[in-house]
Protein backbone atom coordinates (compact mmCIF):
# COMPACT_ATOMS: atom_id res chain seq x y z
CA UNK A 1 0.00 0.00 0.00
CA UNK A 2 1.25 3.46 -0.61
CA UNK A 3 0.17 4.62 2.62
CA UNK A 4 2.22 4.44 6.10
CA UNK A 5 -0.47 3.12 7.69
CA UNK A 6 0.57 -1.07 8.82
CA UNK A 7 -1.52 -3.28 6.92
CA UNK A 8 -3.20 -5.07 10.35
CA UNK A 9 -4.17 -2.12 11.15
CA UNK A 10 -6.39 -1.38 8.36
CA UNK A 11 -6.96 -5.16 8.51
CA UNK A 12 -8.50 -4.90 12.04
CA UNK A 13 -10.42 -1.81 11.46
CA UNK A 14 -12.26 -3.45 8.15
CA UNK A 15 -13.27 -6.39 10.49
CA UNK A 16 -14.61 -4.11 13.12
CA UNK A 17 -16.80 -2.43 10.29
CA UNK A 18 -18.05 -5.45 9.01
CA UNK A 19 -15.71 -5.87 6.04
CA UNK A 20 -15.31 -9.43 4.35
CA UNK A 21 -12.37 -11.38 3.25
CA UNK A 22 -13.20 -10.66 -0.87
CA UNK A 23 -14.09 -7.08 0.24
CA UNK A 24 -10.76 -7.03 2.31
CA UNK A 25 -8.92 -8.14 -0.45
CA UNK A 26 -9.94 -5.51 -3.46
CA UNK A 27 -9.77 -2.65 -1.20
CA UNK A 28 -6.24 -3.33 -0.28
CA UNK A 29 -5.27 -3.43 -4.45
CA UNK A 30 -7.06 -0.08 -5.05
CA UNK A 31 -5.73 1.35 -2.04
CA UNK A 32 -2.16 0.69 -3.53
CA UNK A 33 -3.44 3.04 -6.48
CA UNK A 34 -4.51 -0.49 -8.45
CA UNK A 35 -7.01 0.27 -11.87
CA UNK A 36 -10.11 -0.98 -11.41
CA UNK A 37 -9.61 -3.63 -14.84
CA UNK A 38 -6.55 -4.65 -13.62
CA UNK A 39 -7.89 -5.72 -9.86
CA UNK A 40 -10.85 -7.37 -11.72
CA UNK A 41 -8.24 -9.21 -13.92
CA UNK A 42 -5.71 -10.50 -11.24
CA UNK A 43 -9.34 -11.68 -8.83
CA UNK A 44 -10.70 -13.09 -12.14
CA UNK A 45 -13.83 -10.94 -11.78
CA UNK A 46 -15.54 -8.64 -13.87
CA UNK A 47 -14.86 -4.63 -13.35
CA UNK A 48 -18.59 -4.14 -12.32
CA UNK A 49 -17.66 -6.50 -9.29
CA UNK A 50 -14.59 -5.15 -8.51
CA UNK A 51 -16.80 -1.79 -7.81
CA UNK A 52 -19.57 -3.68 -6.01
CA UNK A 53 -16.98 -4.90 -3.57
CA UNK A 54 -15.44 -1.49 -3.23
CA UNK A 55 -19.07 -0.28 -2.81
CA UNK A 56 -19.79 -1.91 -0.29
CA UNK A 57 -16.78 -0.99 1.68
CA UNK A 58 -17.49 2.19 1.16
CA UNK A 59 -21.10 2.29 2.57
CA UNK A 60 -19.56 0.29 5.56
CA UNK A 61 -17.49 3.01 6.30
CA UNK A 62 -20.28 5.65 5.83
CA UNK A 63 -18.63 7.20 2.91
CA UNK A 64 -21.53 8.41 1.10
CA UNK A 65 -22.17 10.69 -2.63
CA UNK A 66 -20.47 9.75 -6.13
CA UNK A 67 -17.25 10.29 -7.28
CA UNK A 68 -13.86 9.71 -7.28
CA UNK A 69 -13.05 11.13 -4.01
CA UNK A 70 -14.81 8.03 -2.31
CA UNK A 71 -10.95 6.12 -2.32
CA UNK A 72 -9.38 9.43 -0.98
CA UNK A 73 -12.37 10.22 1.44
CA UNK A 74 -11.39 5.79 2.95
CA UNK A 75 -7.81 6.35 2.87
CA UNK A 76 -8.02 9.52 5.25
CA UNK A 77 -10.36 8.37 7.35
CA UNK A 78 -7.65 5.27 7.56
CA UNK A 79 -5.14 7.54 8.36
CA UNK A 80 -7.21 9.46 10.78
CA UNK A 81 -7.85 6.39 12.78
CA UNK A 82 -4.43 5.80 12.99
CA UNK A 83 -3.18 8.40 13.99
CA UNK A 84 -6.03 9.01 16.15
CA UNK A 85 -4.66 5.94 18.00
CA UNK A 86 -0.95 6.42 17.81
CA UNK A 87 -0.91 10.00 18.48
CA UNK A 88 0.35 12.24 15.61
CA UNK A 89 -0.23 16.32 14.83
CA UNK A 90 -1.08 16.12 11.29
CA UNK A 91 -4.65 16.31 11.88
CA UNK A 92 -6.84 18.33 13.58
CA UNK A 93 -9.89 15.76 14.11
CA UNK A 94 -13.46 16.57 14.25
CA UNK A 95 -14.78 13.80 15.87
CA UNK A 96 -13.71 10.12 16.31
CA UNK A 97 -13.97 8.14 13.43
CA UNK A 98 -15.79 11.06 11.11
CA UNK A 99 -14.03 12.95 8.07
CA UNK A 100 -15.00 16.77 8.03
CA UNK A 101 -18.02 16.92 4.95
CA UNK A 102 -16.11 20.29 3.47
CA UNK A 103 -12.92 18.64 2.58
CA UNK A 104 -11.97 15.71 1.45
CA UNK A 105 -8.21 14.94 1.41
CA UNK A 106 -5.82 12.66 -0.42
CA UNK A 107 -2.94 11.18 1.05
CA UNK A 108 -0.43 13.76 -0.64
CA UNK A 109 -2.14 16.82 0.86
CA UNK A 110 -2.13 14.95 4.51
CA UNK A 111 1.55 14.73 3.85
CA UNK A 112 1.14 18.92 2.96
CA UNK A 113 0.70 18.46 -0.76
CA UNK A 114 -2.75 18.70 -2.46
CA UNK A 115 -6.46 18.38 -1.25
CA UNK A 116 -9.18 16.64 -3.05
CA UNK A 117 -12.53 17.65 -2.62
CA UNK A 118 -14.70 16.07 -5.48
CA UNK A 119 -18.24 16.67 -4.05
CA UNK A 120 -20.96 15.42 -6.40
CA UNK A 121 -18.99 14.54 -9.29
CA UNK A 122 -19.60 11.73 -11.35
CA UNK A 123 -18.01 8.45 -11.03
CA UNK A 124 -16.17 7.72 -14.99
CA UNK A 125 -15.52 4.40 -14.90
CA UNK A 126 -15.23 4.55 -18.85
CA UNK A 127 -14.69 6.96 -21.15
CA UNK A 128 -14.50 7.37 -25.00
CA UNK A 129 -12.90 8.92 -27.12
CA UNK A 130 -12.65 13.13 -26.70
CA UNK A 131 -8.98 13.10 -27.33
CA UNK A 132 -9.02 16.23 -29.02
CA UNK A 133 -11.33 18.06 -26.96
CA UNK A 134 -8.77 16.97 -23.73
CA UNK A 135 -5.89 18.20 -25.33
CA UNK A 136 -7.61 21.15 -26.03
CA UNK A 137 -8.47 21.58 -22.65
CA UNK A 138 -5.18 20.42 -21.23
CA UNK A 139 -3.11 22.97 -23.47
CA UNK A 140 -5.69 25.91 -22.27
CA UNK A 141 -5.29 24.96 -18.40
CA UNK A 142 -1.63 24.05 -18.38
CA UNK A 143 0.37 25.74 -20.81
CA UNK A 144 -1.73 28.70 -21.46
CA UNK A 145 -2.66 29.32 -17.75
CA UNK A 146 -6.33 30.54 -18.56
CA UNK A 147 -8.12 31.65 -15.83
CA UNK A 148 -11.70 30.66 -17.02
CA UNK A 149 -12.63 27.91 -18.66
CA UNK A 150 -16.10 27.23 -19.77
CA UNK A 151 -17.33 23.62 -20.97
CA UNK A 152 -20.68 24.41 -22.47
CA UNK A 153 -23.74 22.08 -24.20
CA UNK A 154 -26.91 20.68 -24.32
CA UNK A 155 -27.68 18.21 -21.36
CA UNK A 156 -26.69 14.74 -22.40
CA UNK A 157 -23.52 15.40 -24.49
CA UNK A 158 -21.16 14.59 -22.31
CA UNK A 159 -20.01 18.09 -20.51
CA UNK A 160 -19.49 16.74 -17.50
CA UNK A 161 -17.80 13.21 -17.87
CA UNK A 162 -15.53 15.12 -20.11
CA UNK A 163 -14.97 17.45 -17.27
CA UNK A 164 -14.18 14.57 -14.62
CA UNK A 165 -11.39 12.84 -17.19
CA UNK A 166 -9.67 16.44 -17.60
CA UNK A 167 -9.67 16.89 -13.55
CA UNK A 168 -8.50 13.47 -13.28
CA UNK A 169 -5.86 13.87 -15.40
CA UNK A 170 -4.65 17.60 -14.73
CA UNK A 171 -5.07 16.67 -10.79
CA UNK A 172 -1.43 16.37 -9.82
CA UNK A 173 -0.85 20.07 -11.10
CA UNK A 174 -2.27 21.25 -8.63
CA UNK A 175 -2.15 22.18 -4.83
CA UNK A 176 -6.14 21.50 -4.80
CA UNK A 177 -9.27 20.05 -6.28
CA UNK A 178 -12.23 21.34 -5.82
CA UNK A 179 -16.09 20.12 -7.31
CA UNK A 180 -18.94 21.58 -6.71
CA UNK A 181 -22.51 20.66 -8.47
CA UNK A 182 -24.62 23.88 -8.51
CA UNK A 183 -28.01 21.83 -9.22
CA UNK A 184 -29.19 23.11 -5.76
CA UNK A 185 -27.07 26.36 -5.56
CA UNK A 186 -26.08 28.44 -2.20
CA UNK A 187 -26.46 31.98 -2.22
CA UNK A 188 -23.32 33.35 -3.75
CA UNK A 189 -22.12 34.69 -0.33
CA UNK A 190 -22.76 31.25 1.42
CA UNK A 191 -21.06 29.78 -1.65
CA UNK A 192 -17.55 32.31 -1.05
CA UNK A 193 -17.47 31.32 2.49
CA UNK A 194 -17.77 27.62 2.15
CA UNK A 195 -14.95 27.77 -0.93
CA UNK A 196 -13.08 30.41 1.89
CA UNK A 197 -13.23 27.44 4.72
CA UNK A 198 -11.64 24.60 2.32
CA UNK A 199 -8.92 26.57 1.24
CA UNK A 200 -8.17 27.84 4.77
CA UNK A 201 -6.30 25.09 7.16
CA UNK A 202 -7.82 26.49 10.00
CA UNK A 203 -11.39 25.55 11.73
CA UNK A 204 -12.73 28.57 11.72
CA UNK A 205 -10.92 31.18 9.33
CA UNK A 206 -12.25 34.87 9.78
CA UNK A 207 -14.11 35.19 6.96
CA UNK A 208 -14.70 38.83 5.72
CA UNK A 209 -18.43 39.82 6.33
CA UNK A 210 -19.43 41.95 2.81
CA UNK A 211 -19.70 40.06 -0.38
CA UNK A 212 -16.46 41.81 -2.11
CA UNK A 213 -14.06 41.05 0.84
CA UNK A 214 -15.33 37.20 0.38
CA UNK A 215 -14.20 37.58 -2.89
CA UNK A 216 -10.97 39.23 -2.38
CA UNK A 217 -10.16 36.17 0.24
CA UNK A 218 -10.70 33.71 -2.22
CA UNK A 219 -8.55 35.68 -4.91
CA UNK A 220 -5.85 35.58 -1.80
CA UNK A 221 -5.81 31.87 -2.11
CA UNK A 222 -6.19 31.20 -5.64
CA UNK A 223 -2.71 33.39 -5.91
CA UNK A 224 -0.82 31.48 -2.73
CA UNK A 225 -1.97 28.09 -4.36
CA UNK A 226 -2.46 26.49 -7.99
CA UNK A 227 -6.41 25.67 -7.46
CA UNK A 228 -8.68 24.04 -10.12
CA UNK A 229 -12.27 24.73 -8.98
CA UNK A 230 -14.70 23.01 -10.96
CA UNK A 231 -18.38 24.42 -10.62
CA UNK A 232 -21.14 22.12 -12.37
CA UNK A 233 -24.63 22.45 -13.52
CA UNK A 234 -24.06 26.36 -13.59
CA UNK A 235 -27.23 26.63 -15.62
CA UNK A 236 -29.15 26.44 -12.63
CA UNK A 237 -28.02 29.99 -11.34
CA UNK A 238 -29.41 31.54 -14.12
CA UNK A 239 -33.00 32.71 -14.97
CA UNK A 240 -35.69 30.37 -16.67
CA UNK A 241 -38.59 32.38 -18.94
CA UNK A 242 -36.31 35.13 -20.39
CA UNK A 243 -33.25 35.31 -22.68
CA UNK A 244 -30.45 32.43 -21.68
CA UNK A 245 -27.77 34.17 -19.88
CA UNK A 246 -29.01 36.30 -17.21
CA UNK A 247 -28.63 35.50 -13.48
CA UNK A 248 -31.63 34.39 -10.87
CA UNK A 249 -32.62 36.51 -7.99
CA UNK A 250 -29.75 35.73 -5.40
CA UNK A 251 -27.77 34.64 -7.19
CA UNK A 252 -26.24 37.87 -8.88
CA UNK A 253 -22.96 37.09 -6.92
CA UNK A 254 -22.50 34.48 -9.15
CA UNK A 255 -22.48 36.98 -11.89
CA UNK A 256 -19.79 38.79 -9.89
CA UNK A 257 -17.83 35.89 -8.68
CA UNK A 258 -17.03 35.01 -12.72
CA UNK A 259 -16.48 38.51 -13.53
CA UNK A 260 -13.44 38.93 -10.42
CA UNK A 261 -12.07 35.72 -11.20
CA UNK A 262 -11.44 36.34 -15.15
CA UNK A 263 -10.49 39.75 -14.74
CA UNK A 264 -7.64 39.14 -11.86
CA UNK A 265 -4.21 37.95 -11.90
CA UNK A 266 -3.93 34.70 -10.28
CA UNK A 267 -2.38 31.06 -10.94
CA UNK A 268 -5.53 29.46 -10.54
CA UNK A 269 -8.01 28.05 -13.13
CA UNK A 270 -12.43 28.23 -12.63
CA UNK A 271 -13.95 25.48 -15.03
CA UNK A 272 -17.42 26.16 -15.30
CA UNK A 273 -19.57 23.72 -16.60
CA UNK A 274 -23.06 24.91 -17.90
CA UNK A 275 -26.23 23.87 -20.59
CA UNK A 276 -26.54 27.70 -21.01
CA UNK A 277 -23.60 30.34 -21.61
CA UNK A 278 -23.29 33.01 -19.31
CA UNK A 279 -23.97 36.51 -20.99
CA UNK A 280 -21.05 37.84 -19.86
CA UNK A 281 -18.86 35.53 -21.28
CA UNK A 282 -18.68 36.05 -24.78
CA UNK A 283 -17.36 39.38 -23.79
CA UNK A 284 -14.74 37.78 -21.64
CA UNK A 285 -13.57 35.30 -23.73
CA UNK A 286 -9.92 36.10 -25.30
CA UNK A 287 -6.39 34.97 -23.98
CA UNK A 288 -7.02 33.98 -20.35
CA UNK A 289 -11.10 33.27 -20.99
CA UNK A 290 -11.71 30.64 -23.35
CA UNK A 291 -15.13 27.79 -23.79
CA UNK A 292 -15.49 24.96 -25.67
CA UNK A 293 -18.69 22.98 -27.04
CA UNK A 294 -18.08 19.01 -26.92
CA UNK A 295 -19.47 17.73 -30.28
CA UNK A 296 -20.78 13.97 -30.73
CA UNK A 297 -18.12 11.53 -32.71
CA UNK A 298 -18.63 8.07 -35.04
CA UNK A 299 -15.82 7.16 -32.52
CA UNK A 300 -17.89 7.31 -29.34
CA UNK A 301 -21.45 6.46 -30.74
CA UNK A 302 -19.39 3.23 -31.79
CA UNK A 303 -17.69 2.54 -28.65
CA UNK A 304 -21.22 3.25 -26.88
CA UNK A 305 -22.01 0.55 -29.02
CA UNK A 306 -19.28 -2.14 -28.95
CA UNK A 307 -20.13 -2.05 -25.33
CA UNK A 308 -23.10 -3.88 -25.96
CA UNK A 309 -21.93 -6.11 -28.31
CA UNK A 310 -23.53 -4.20 -31.15
CA UNK A 311 -22.30 -3.06 -34.78
CA UNK A 312 -24.02 -1.10 -37.23
CA UNK A 313 -23.72 -0.85 -41.26
CA UNK A 314 -22.06 2.84 -42.47
CA UNK A 315 -25.82 4.04 -43.26
CA UNK A 316 -27.29 2.65 -40.21
CA UNK A 317 -24.72 4.77 -38.28
CA UNK A 318 -25.34 7.87 -40.40
CA UNK A 319 -28.90 7.52 -39.89
CA UNK A 320 -28.42 7.65 -36.24
CA UNK A 321 -25.92 10.21 -35.83
CA UNK A 322 -28.62 12.11 -37.72
CA UNK A 323 -31.39 11.35 -35.32
CA UNK A 324 -29.42 11.92 -31.95
CA UNK A 325 -27.09 14.54 -32.96
CA UNK A 326 -24.53 15.56 -30.19
CA UNK A 327 -26.52 13.54 -27.85
CA UNK A 328 -24.45 11.13 -25.76
CA UNK A 329 -27.18 10.01 -23.33
CA UNK A 330 -29.30 8.82 -26.25
CA UNK A 331 -26.69 6.61 -27.85
CA UNK A 332 -26.45 5.09 -24.25
CA UNK A 333 -30.11 4.51 -24.14
CA UNK A 334 -30.44 3.62 -27.68
CA UNK A 335 -27.80 1.02 -27.58
CA UNK A 336 -29.49 -0.57 -24.77
CA UNK A 337 -32.98 -0.40 -26.48
CA UNK A 338 -31.47 -2.06 -29.32
CA UNK A 339 -29.99 -4.66 -27.08
CA UNK A 340 -33.18 -5.60 -25.04
CA UNK A 341 -35.84 -5.45 -27.39
CA UNK A 342 -34.14 -5.62 -30.77
CA UNK A 343 -32.09 -8.73 -30.85
CA UNK A 344 -29.30 -6.41 -31.14
CA UNK A 345 -30.44 -5.78 -34.48
CA UNK A 346 -29.61 -1.75 -35.65
CA UNK A 347 -31.58 -1.98 -38.71
CA UNK A 348 -34.99 -3.33 -37.44
CA UNK A 349 -34.68 -0.27 -34.83
CA UNK A 350 -34.70 2.13 -36.99
CA UNK A 351 -37.49 0.79 -39.48
CA UNK A 352 -39.79 0.48 -36.42
CA UNK A 353 -38.83 3.43 -34.28
CA UNK A 354 -38.97 6.65 -36.23
CA UNK A 355 -36.75 9.26 -33.97
CA UNK A 356 -37.11 7.84 -30.73
CA UNK A 357 -37.05 9.54 -27.29
CA UNK A 358 -37.41 7.83 -24.11
CA UNK A 359 -38.47 9.28 -20.91
CA UNK A 360 -35.22 10.45 -19.35
CA UNK A 361 -34.32 12.03 -22.37
CA UNK A 362 -37.93 13.55 -22.80
CA UNK A 363 -37.51 15.16 -18.76
CA UNK A 364 -33.95 16.50 -20.08
CA UNK A 365 -35.76 18.51 -23.23
CA UNK A 366 -38.50 19.38 -20.81
CA UNK A 367 -36.44 21.16 -18.23
CA UNK A 368 -34.23 22.89 -21.17
CA UNK A 369 -37.84 23.77 -22.91
CA UNK A 370 -39.51 24.70 -19.87
CA UNK A 371 -36.63 27.73 -19.77
CA UNK A 372 -37.66 28.89 -22.49
CA UNK A 373 -38.88 33.10 -22.75
CA UNK A 374 -42.64 33.21 -24.83
CA UNK A 375 -40.57 34.52 -27.81
CA UNK A 376 -37.81 31.75 -27.90
CA UNK A 377 -40.69 29.24 -27.54
CA UNK A 378 -42.65 30.76 -30.86
CA UNK A 379 -39.21 30.47 -32.90
CA UNK A 380 -39.32 26.80 -31.80
CA UNK A 381 -42.66 26.13 -32.60
CA UNK A 382 -41.81 27.72 -36.16
CA UNK A 383 -38.66 25.72 -36.60
CA UNK A 384 -40.42 22.31 -35.60
CA UNK A 385 -43.36 22.65 -37.87
CA UNK A 386 -40.89 24.10 -41.03
CA UNK A 387 -38.34 20.83 -40.05
CA UNK A 388 -35.96 22.19 -42.01
CA UNK A 389 -33.03 24.65 -41.62
CA UNK A 390 -34.62 28.58 -42.00
CA UNK A 391 -33.13 31.76 -42.80
CA UNK A 392 -34.02 34.85 -40.45
CA UNK A 393 -36.42 36.40 -43.69
CA UNK A 394 -38.04 32.83 -43.99
CA UNK A 395 -38.49 32.59 -39.62
CA UNK A 396 -40.17 35.81 -39.44
CA UNK A 397 -42.49 35.71 -42.69
CA UNK A 398 -45.53 33.81 -41.46
CA UNK A 399 -45.36 35.32 -38.17
CA UNK A 400 -48.15 37.56 -37.20
CA UNK A 401 -46.92 40.09 -34.92
CA UNK A 402 -43.28 40.20 -36.19
CA UNK A 403 -40.26 41.37 -33.82
CA UNK A 404 -38.08 43.43 -34.95
CA UNK A 405 -35.10 42.71 -36.38
CA UNK A 406 -33.06 43.32 -33.17
CA UNK A 407 -34.95 41.03 -31.14
CA UNK A 408 -35.35 38.35 -33.43
CA UNK A 409 -31.65 38.17 -33.66
CA UNK A 410 -31.37 38.32 -29.24
CA UNK A 411 -34.13 35.15 -29.25
CA UNK A 412 -32.36 33.04 -31.98
CA UNK A 413 -28.62 34.20 -30.28
CA UNK A 414 -30.53 33.36 -27.10
CA UNK A 415 -31.11 29.84 -27.83
CA UNK A 416 -28.47 29.55 -29.54
CA UNK A 417 -26.56 29.96 -26.18
CA UNK A 418 -29.11 27.12 -24.79
CA UNK A 419 -27.49 25.02 -27.43
CA UNK A 420 -30.68 24.43 -28.93
CA UNK A 421 -30.22 26.03 -32.00
CA UNK A 422 -27.55 25.01 -34.91
CA UNK A 423 -26.25 28.04 -37.58
CA UNK A 424 -25.48 26.66 -41.02
CA UNK A 425 -23.78 28.93 -43.25
CA UNK A 426 -25.00 28.31 -46.48
CA UNK A 427 -23.50 30.52 -49.45
CA UNK A 428 -24.27 34.21 -48.96
CA UNK A 429 -27.20 33.18 -45.92
CA UNK A 430 -27.34 31.50 -42.38
CA UNK A 431 -29.78 29.24 -41.71
CA UNK A 432 -31.11 28.05 -38.73
CA UNK A 433 -32.28 24.71 -37.52
CA UNK A 434 -32.98 22.63 -34.33
CA UNK A 435 -31.35 19.80 -33.12
CA UNK A 436 -33.06 16.63 -34.00
CA UNK A 437 -34.28 15.54 -31.07
CA UNK A 438 -35.32 19.13 -30.11
CA UNK A 439 -37.39 19.06 -33.43
CA UNK A 440 -39.35 15.82 -32.27
CA UNK A 441 -40.02 17.49 -29.24
CA UNK A 442 -40.96 20.41 -29.90
CA UNK A 443 -43.61 19.15 -32.53
CA UNK A 444 -44.56 16.30 -30.17
CA UNK A 445 -45.47 18.95 -27.41
CA UNK A 446 -46.87 21.58 -30.15
CA UNK A 447 -49.09 19.03 -31.18
CA UNK A 448 -50.33 18.14 -27.85
CA UNK A 449 -51.15 21.53 -27.00
CA UNK A 450 -52.90 22.22 -30.73
CA UNK A 451 -55.10 18.86 -29.26
CA UNK A 452 -55.95 20.64 -25.57
CA UNK A 453 -57.06 23.84 -27.49
CA UNK A 454 -59.20 22.14 -29.87
CA UNK A 455 -60.94 19.84 -27.42
CA UNK A 456 -61.57 23.52 -24.97
CA UNK A 457 -63.16 24.92 -27.77
CA UNK A 458 -65.60 21.72 -28.70
CA UNK A 459 -66.17 21.93 -24.78
CA UNK A 460 -66.80 25.63 -24.84
CA UNK A 461 -67.66 26.29 -28.54
CA UNK A 462 -65.73 29.66 -28.01
CA UNK A 463 -62.62 30.82 -29.38
CA UNK A 464 -61.06 33.10 -27.26
CA UNK A 465 -58.56 30.80 -25.67
CA UNK A 466 -56.91 29.91 -28.38
CA UNK A 467 -53.27 30.83 -28.76
CA UNK A 468 -51.30 28.28 -30.85
CA UNK A 469 -54.05 27.54 -33.12
CA UNK A 470 -54.08 31.65 -34.00
CA UNK A 471 -50.20 32.33 -33.62
CA UNK A 472 -48.93 29.10 -36.24
CA UNK A 473 -49.67 27.88 -39.41
CA UNK A 474 -49.77 24.55 -38.79
CA UNK A 475 -49.97 23.67 -42.65
CA UNK A 476 -46.39 26.05 -43.25
CA UNK A 477 -44.30 22.65 -43.62
CA UNK A 478 -46.02 21.75 -46.75
CA UNK A 479 -45.17 24.78 -49.18
CA UNK A 480 -41.52 24.98 -46.96
CA UNK A 481 -40.77 21.61 -47.91
CA UNK A 482 -42.15 21.01 -51.09
CA UNK A 483 -44.07 17.88 -50.72
CA UNK A 484 -40.72 16.23 -49.77
CA UNK A 485 -40.81 15.58 -45.86
CA UNK A 486 -37.84 13.54 -44.92
CA UNK A 487 -39.79 12.51 -41.36
CA UNK A 488 -43.29 12.89 -42.50
CA UNK A 489 -44.33 11.31 -39.01
CA UNK A 490 -43.57 14.64 -37.30
CA UNK A 491 -46.41 16.75 -39.65
CA UNK A 492 -47.76 18.80 -37.28
CA UNK A 493 -51.57 18.09 -38.71
CA UNK A 494 -50.82 14.88 -38.91
CA UNK A 495 -49.27 14.49 -35.12
CA UNK A 496 -52.54 16.43 -34.57
CA UNK A 497 -55.25 14.13 -36.31
CA UNK A 498 -53.28 11.05 -34.57
CA UNK A 499 -54.30 12.18 -30.58
CA UNK A 500 -57.76 13.32 -31.54
CA UNK A 501 -58.86 10.07 -33.74
CA UNK A 502 -57.35 8.12 -30.64
CA UNK A 503 -59.86 10.45 -28.14
CA UNK A 504 -62.80 10.32 -30.23
CA UNK A 505 -62.66 6.80 -31.41
CA UNK A 506 -62.18 5.93 -27.30
CA UNK A 507 -64.99 8.47 -26.17
CA UNK A 508 -67.53 10.51 -28.49
CA UNK A 509 -66.97 9.01 -31.50
CA UNK A 510 -66.43 11.29 -34.49
CA UNK A 511 -69.72 12.98 -35.80
CA UNK A 512 -70.73 15.22 -32.55
CA UNK A 513 -66.80 16.72 -32.40
CA UNK A 514 -66.45 17.32 -35.97
CA UNK A 515 -70.02 18.79 -36.25
CA UNK A 516 -69.20 21.42 -33.11
CA UNK A 517 -65.30 22.43 -35.02
CA UNK A 518 -67.32 22.98 -38.41
CA UNK A 519 -69.48 25.06 -36.98
CA UNK A 520 -66.38 27.02 -35.08
CA UNK A 521 -64.84 27.34 -38.74
CA UNK A 522 -67.72 28.63 -40.38
CA UNK A 523 -67.56 31.35 -37.54
CA UNK A 524 -64.25 32.12 -37.92
CA UNK A 525 -64.34 32.14 -42.09
CA UNK A 526 -65.19 35.53 -41.84
CA UNK A 527 -63.47 37.19 -39.65
CA UNK A 528 -59.74 38.98 -40.26
CA UNK A 529 -56.57 37.35 -39.57
CA UNK A 530 -55.88 40.11 -37.17
CA UNK A 531 -58.57 39.15 -35.35
CA UNK A 532 -57.99 35.63 -35.27
CA UNK A 533 -55.01 35.11 -36.70
CA UNK A 534 -54.38 31.07 -38.57
CA UNK A 535 -57.13 29.57 -36.20
CA UNK A 536 -59.64 29.29 -39.04
CA UNK A 537 -57.04 28.07 -41.28
CA UNK A 538 -55.39 25.52 -38.87
CA UNK A 539 -59.19 24.07 -37.90
CA UNK A 540 -60.17 24.20 -41.66
CA UNK A 541 -57.18 21.40 -42.22
CA UNK A 542 -57.34 19.62 -39.17
CA UNK A 543 -61.25 18.61 -39.87
CA UNK A 544 -60.09 17.70 -43.55
CA UNK A 545 -57.15 15.47 -42.00
CA UNK A 546 -59.43 13.87 -38.82
CA UNK A 547 -62.52 13.46 -42.60
CA UNK A 548 -59.53 11.58 -44.33
CA UNK A 549 -58.84 8.85 -41.52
Amino acid sequence: MTTQIPQNFVQAIAKERGVTDAELETVFMALDGQATAAIATKLGISDIAVRKRLGEVYKKFQIGGNGPGKLSELRHQLLFLHQTEYGSSDFSPRGKGTLSKIAILSEGFANGQRQEDWGEAPDVSVFYGRTEELTTLNQWILSDKCRLVAVLGFPGSGKTTLSVQLAKQIQNEFDFVIWRSLRSPLAAEEFLANLIQVFSNQQKPLIPADFSGKILRLVEYLRKHRCLLILDDFESVLNAGELAGHYREGCAGYRELILRLAEVNHKSCLVLISAEEPTELTLLAGEKVRYLKPTISEEIAREIFHEKGLSAKDQEWKELLARYGENLLAFKIVAATVSEFFEGNVAKFLEATGLFIEENISNLLAQQFDRLSGDEAEIAYWLAVAQIPLSLAQLREDMLFKPSLSDSLKNIDSLSRRSLIEKINEGQETVFVLQPLIVKYAAELLADRIRDEILEAIKTQVTDRMQLLKSHKLSANAATLKGAKDNPSLDILGLVKNRLQSLFLKTTGYEAPLNILTTIAADLKDKSVLEVGYAGENIANIISELKSA
